[in-house]
Protein backbone atom coordinates (compact mmCIF):
# COMPACT_ATOMS: atom_id res chain seq x y z
CA UNK A 1 0.00 0.00 0.00
CA UNK A 2 1.56 3.35 -0.93
CA UNK A 3 1.19 6.39 1.55
CA UNK A 4 2.61 9.99 1.97
CA UNK A 5 7.06 -2.32 17.18
CA UNK A 6 6.65 -4.36 17.74
CA UNK A 7 7.57 -4.05 21.91
CA UNK A 8 10.18 -5.88 23.25
CA UNK A 9 8.55 -8.92 25.26
CA UNK A 10 10.65 -11.72 26.25
CA UNK A 11 14.08 -11.67 27.04
CA UNK A 12 15.23 -15.23 27.18
CA UNK A 13 19.31 -15.75 28.24
CA UNK A 14 19.72 -19.49 28.89
CA UNK A 15 22.73 -19.52 31.04
CA UNK A 16 24.27 -22.54 32.29
CA UNK A 17 24.60 -21.69 36.08
CA UNK A 18 25.47 -19.47 38.51
CA UNK A 19 25.16 -16.35 36.28
CA UNK A 20 26.33 -13.04 37.49
CA UNK A 21 23.56 -10.47 36.45
CA UNK A 22 24.23 -7.18 34.99
CA UNK A 23 22.43 -3.94 36.02
CA UNK A 24 21.72 -2.62 32.98
CA UNK A 25 20.59 -5.52 31.06
CA UNK A 26 20.45 -8.66 32.95
CA UNK A 27 23.33 -10.63 30.44
CA UNK A 28 25.51 -12.13 32.81
CA UNK A 29 29.31 -11.67 30.70
CA UNK A 30 27.53 -11.22 27.06
CA UNK A 31 27.23 -7.53 28.01
CA UNK A 32 30.20 -5.45 26.50
CA UNK A 33 30.47 -3.43 29.65
CA UNK A 34 33.61 -4.38 32.25
CA UNK A 35 32.28 -7.11 34.29
CA UNK A 36 30.82 -5.39 38.24
CA UNK A 37 30.28 -8.55 40.29
CA UNK A 38 32.63 -11.02 39.55
CA UNK A 39 32.74 -13.52 36.63
CA UNK A 40 29.88 -16.09 35.91
CA UNK A 41 30.05 -19.69 34.31
CA UNK A 42 29.00 -18.55 30.81
CA UNK A 43 32.53 -16.82 30.96
CA UNK A 44 34.32 -19.96 31.83
CA UNK A 45 32.77 -21.87 29.12
CA UNK A 46 32.90 -19.37 26.55
CA UNK A 47 36.32 -19.13 27.24
CA UNK A 48 36.94 -22.97 27.22
CA UNK A 49 35.05 -23.26 23.79
CA UNK A 50 37.09 -21.27 21.94
CA UNK A 51 40.12 -20.77 24.52
CA UNK A 52 42.52 -19.36 21.21
CA UNK A 53 40.43 -16.46 20.38
CA UNK A 54 41.29 -13.04 21.67
CA UNK A 55 37.93 -11.41 21.41
CA UNK A 56 34.60 -12.51 22.20
CA UNK A 57 30.94 -11.78 20.86
CA UNK A 58 29.33 -9.48 23.43
CA UNK A 59 25.92 -7.48 23.35
CA UNK A 60 26.00 -3.96 24.18
CA UNK A 61 21.98 -3.30 24.00
CA UNK A 62 18.85 -4.77 23.10
CA UNK A 63 16.76 -3.06 20.51
CA UNK A 64 13.31 -3.06 19.95
CA UNK A 65 11.74 -6.07 18.24
CA UNK A 66 14.44 -8.39 19.48
CA UNK A 67 11.91 -11.29 20.66
CA UNK A 68 14.69 -13.43 22.56
CA UNK A 69 18.54 -13.27 23.12
CA UNK A 70 20.36 -16.53 24.08
CA UNK A 71 23.88 -17.20 24.64
CA UNK A 72 24.87 -20.56 23.89
CA UNK A 73 28.66 -22.84 23.85
CA UNK A 74 29.76 -26.04 23.15
CA UNK A 75 33.55 -27.02 22.32
CA UNK A 76 34.68 -25.24 19.55
CA UNK A 77 31.76 -22.62 19.24
CA UNK A 78 30.14 -20.00 21.47
CA UNK A 79 28.22 -17.04 20.72
CA UNK A 80 24.89 -14.94 20.81
CA UNK A 81 21.56 -15.88 18.53
CA UNK A 82 18.85 -13.10 18.75
CA UNK A 83 15.39 -13.99 17.04
CA UNK A 84 11.65 -12.59 16.20
CA UNK A 85 8.89 -14.39 16.91
CA UNK A 86 11.54 -17.24 17.97
CA UNK A 87 13.20 -17.22 14.21
CA UNK A 88 16.82 -16.37 14.61
CA UNK A 89 17.86 -13.43 12.25
CA UNK A 90 21.36 -12.81 13.78
CA UNK A 91 23.70 -15.19 15.10
CA UNK A 92 27.21 -13.87 16.69
CA UNK A 93 29.39 -17.12 17.12
CA UNK A 94 33.18 -17.17 17.68
CA UNK A 95 35.27 -19.81 16.50
CA UNK A 96 38.85 -20.86 16.05
CA UNK A 97 38.89 -20.13 12.03
CA UNK A 98 36.68 -18.94 9.41
CA UNK A 99 36.49 -19.37 6.11
CA UNK A 100 36.45 -16.08 4.14
CA UNK A 101 37.24 -17.53 0.29
CA UNK A 102 33.91 -16.45 -1.11
CA UNK A 103 33.70 -13.24 1.04
CA UNK A 104 34.86 -9.76 0.18
CA UNK A 105 37.54 -7.46 2.44
CA UNK A 106 35.91 -4.57 3.46
CA UNK A 107 37.24 -1.43 6.11
CA UNK A 108 37.33 -2.99 9.90
CA UNK A 109 36.49 -0.08 12.75
CA UNK A 110 39.47 -2.16 14.50
CA UNK A 111 43.10 -2.26 14.13
CA UNK A 112 43.83 -5.94 15.09
CA UNK A 113 40.36 -7.15 13.63
CA UNK A 114 40.47 -7.90 9.64
CA UNK A 115 36.75 -7.84 8.34
CA UNK A 116 35.00 -9.65 5.29
CA UNK A 117 31.65 -9.74 3.97
CA UNK A 118 29.03 -12.21 2.01
CA UNK A 119 25.87 -11.10 1.61
CA UNK A 120 22.87 -11.00 -0.48
CA UNK A 121 20.48 -8.84 0.22
CA UNK A 122 17.51 -6.38 -1.61
CA UNK A 123 17.11 -2.88 0.18
CA UNK A 124 14.17 -1.05 1.12
CA UNK A 125 14.66 1.76 -1.34
CA UNK A 126 13.35 1.54 -4.74
CA UNK A 127 14.83 3.84 -7.64
CA UNK A 128 12.51 5.47 -10.04
CA UNK A 129 14.21 7.51 -12.99
CA UNK A 130 12.34 9.06 -15.16
CA UNK A 131 13.18 9.41 -19.02
CA UNK A 132 11.95 12.46 -21.18
CA UNK A 133 12.68 12.05 -24.37
CA UNK A 134 12.89 15.63 -25.53
CA UNK A 135 11.63 19.37 -23.85
CA UNK A 136 8.28 18.85 -23.14
CA UNK A 137 8.47 15.08 -21.90
CA UNK A 138 11.28 17.11 -19.81
CA UNK A 139 9.08 19.28 -18.22
CA UNK A 140 6.29 16.78 -17.71
CA UNK A 141 8.94 14.64 -15.92
CA UNK A 142 10.10 17.33 -13.48
CA UNK A 143 5.97 18.37 -12.69
CA UNK A 144 5.91 14.24 -11.74
CA UNK A 145 8.34 14.03 -9.49
CA UNK A 146 7.02 17.38 -7.57
CA UNK A 147 3.69 15.56 -7.58
CA UNK A 148 5.39 12.16 -5.89
CA UNK A 149 7.44 13.36 -3.43
CA UNK A 150 6.73 11.52 -0.82
CA UNK A 151 5.04 9.15 -2.14
CA UNK A 152 5.75 5.92 -1.02
CA UNK A 153 5.56 2.01 -2.59
CA UNK A 154 4.53 -0.50 -0.27
CA UNK A 155 5.81 1.56 2.73
CA UNK A 156 9.25 1.74 1.29
CA UNK A 157 10.82 4.52 0.37
CA UNK A 158 11.17 5.73 -3.24
CA UNK A 159 13.86 8.10 -4.98
CA UNK A 160 12.40 9.79 -7.60
CA UNK A 161 14.83 11.36 -10.44
CA UNK A 162 14.76 12.87 -13.76
CA UNK A 163 17.38 11.79 -16.46
CA UNK A 164 17.53 15.50 -18.08
CA UNK A 165 20.21 14.26 -20.76
CA UNK A 166 17.63 14.50 -23.42
CA UNK A 167 20.41 14.87 -26.34
CA UNK A 168 21.24 11.58 -25.81
CA UNK A 169 19.52 8.53 -26.79
CA UNK A 170 16.91 7.40 -24.91
CA UNK A 171 17.21 4.02 -24.85
CA UNK A 172 21.00 3.96 -23.94
CA UNK A 173 19.26 6.52 -20.53
CA UNK A 174 17.02 3.65 -19.75
CA UNK A 175 19.53 0.90 -20.00
CA UNK A 176 22.35 2.69 -17.76
CA UNK A 177 19.30 2.94 -15.14
CA UNK A 178 18.01 -0.44 -15.32
CA UNK A 179 21.45 -1.77 -15.02
CA UNK A 180 21.83 -0.51 -11.56
CA UNK A 181 18.38 -2.20 -11.17
CA UNK A 182 16.30 1.29 -11.05
CA UNK A 183 12.54 1.36 -12.64
CA UNK A 184 12.30 3.31 -15.31
CA UNK A 185 9.26 5.41 -16.89
CA UNK A 186 10.23 6.60 -20.34
CA UNK A 187 8.10 9.81 -21.33
CA UNK A 188 7.64 11.00 -25.07
CA UNK A 189 5.44 13.11 -26.70
CA UNK A 190 2.16 11.02 -27.33
CA UNK A 191 2.56 10.21 -23.21
CA UNK A 192 2.45 14.25 -22.92
CA UNK A 193 -0.48 14.55 -24.56
CA UNK A 194 -2.38 11.09 -22.98
CA UNK A 195 -0.61 11.42 -19.67
CA UNK A 196 1.22 8.40 -19.48
CA UNK A 197 4.04 6.77 -19.16
CA UNK A 198 6.23 3.82 -20.47
CA UNK A 199 7.64 1.37 -17.63
CA UNK A 200 10.21 -0.59 -18.11
CA UNK A 201 12.02 -2.53 -15.31
CA UNK A 202 13.74 -5.83 -15.13
CA UNK A 203 11.02 -7.78 -14.26
CA UNK A 204 8.81 -8.91 -16.90
CA UNK A 205 5.85 -8.20 -14.73
CA UNK A 206 6.72 -4.05 -14.71
CA UNK A 207 6.96 -3.44 -18.07
CA UNK A 208 4.17 -1.51 -19.99
CA UNK A 209 3.08 1.06 -22.51
CA UNK A 210 0.12 3.94 -22.12
CA UNK A 211 0.03 3.77 -18.58
CA UNK A 212 -1.28 6.12 -16.23
CA UNK A 213 1.34 7.37 -13.14
CA UNK A 214 -1.18 5.19 -10.66
CA UNK A 215 -1.04 2.09 -12.74
CA UNK A 216 2.54 2.09 -12.96
CA UNK A 217 3.03 2.19 -9.43
CA UNK A 218 0.38 -0.42 -8.82
CA UNK A 219 2.79 -2.77 -11.15
CA UNK A 220 6.03 -1.57 -9.29
CA UNK A 221 4.07 -2.06 -6.31
CA UNK A 222 2.98 -6.01 -7.26
CA UNK A 223 6.55 -6.96 -8.64
CA UNK A 224 9.07 -5.16 -5.92
CA UNK A 225 10.99 -7.85 -4.72
CA UNK A 226 10.82 -8.14 -0.78
CA UNK A 227 13.36 -6.46 1.45
CA UNK A 228 15.90 -9.20 2.67
CA UNK A 229 19.43 -9.17 4.10
CA UNK A 230 21.45 -12.72 4.27
CA UNK A 231 24.88 -13.88 4.45
CA UNK A 232 28.12 -13.68 7.09
CA UNK A 233 30.22 -10.87 8.03
CA UNK A 234 32.99 -12.11 9.68
CA UNK A 235 35.97 -10.56 12.06
CA UNK A 236 39.16 -12.47 12.07
CA UNK A 237 41.98 -11.83 14.60
CA UNK A 238 44.44 -13.80 16.54
CA UNK A 239 43.36 -17.10 17.56
CA UNK A 240 40.11 -16.98 16.02
CA UNK A 241 36.92 -15.54 13.79
CA UNK A 242 33.85 -14.26 15.21
CA UNK A 243 30.87 -14.39 12.48
CA UNK A 244 27.58 -12.90 12.46
CA UNK A 245 25.05 -14.42 10.11
CA UNK A 246 22.17 -13.11 8.82
CA UNK A 247 18.75 -14.20 7.50
CA UNK A 248 16.49 -10.87 8.35
CA UNK A 249 13.15 -9.78 6.37
CA UNK A 250 11.12 -7.06 5.51
CA UNK A 251 11.12 -4.41 8.52
CA UNK A 252 13.94 -6.45 10.27
CA UNK A 253 16.35 -6.50 6.99
CA UNK A 254 15.52 -2.40 6.77
CA UNK A 255 17.64 -2.53 10.32
CA UNK A 256 19.71 -5.18 10.53
CA UNK A 257 22.42 -4.38 9.67
CA UNK A 258 22.85 -0.87 11.94
CA UNK A 259 21.84 -3.03 15.12
CA UNK A 260 24.35 -5.58 14.71
CA UNK A 261 27.13 -2.52 14.35
CA UNK A 262 25.73 -0.51 17.58
CA UNK A 263 24.43 -3.74 19.72
CA UNK A 264 26.98 -6.31 19.67
CA UNK A 265 30.79 -6.23 20.18
CA UNK A 266 33.74 -7.77 20.81
CA UNK A 267 35.26 -8.39 24.64
CA UNK A 268 38.84 -8.95 25.14
CA UNK A 269 39.10 -12.70 26.11
CA UNK A 270 42.10 -11.79 28.71
CA UNK A 271 39.88 -9.76 30.74
CA UNK A 272 37.30 -12.48 30.85
CA UNK A 273 39.98 -14.70 31.79
CA UNK A 274 42.14 -12.68 34.30
CA UNK A 275 38.34 -12.09 36.32
CA UNK A 276 37.55 -15.96 35.82
CA UNK A 277 41.11 -17.02 37.25
CA UNK A 278 40.68 -13.93 39.95
CA UNK A 279 36.78 -15.74 40.69
CA UNK A 280 38.79 -19.20 41.47
CA UNK A 281 37.97 -20.81 38.16
CA UNK A 282 39.77 -23.39 36.60
CA UNK A 283 39.84 -22.98 32.64
CA UNK A 284 41.98 -25.69 31.97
Amino acid sequence: MRRHTKLLVLLLFALAANSCSNANLGLGEADCSPPAGGTSSSNVMTLQAVPTAKYTPCLNELRLGWDSVEWFAESGRAGIEIAEDFEPFLTATVTETCDVSEAVAVDSAYPDIQRFEDIESQQAEIELVIVPSGEQPLGTAQQLVEELDGVQIDDRPVTYTVDSAIDDPVGSRSELALSRGAYVWIIDELDVEEGTVQLRSNLATATGRGLEPDDALDLIEDAAPGVFYRGSWFFTFEGGCITYEFDADGILAETVTADAEDALGFYPAHELLQGAKDAGFDIG
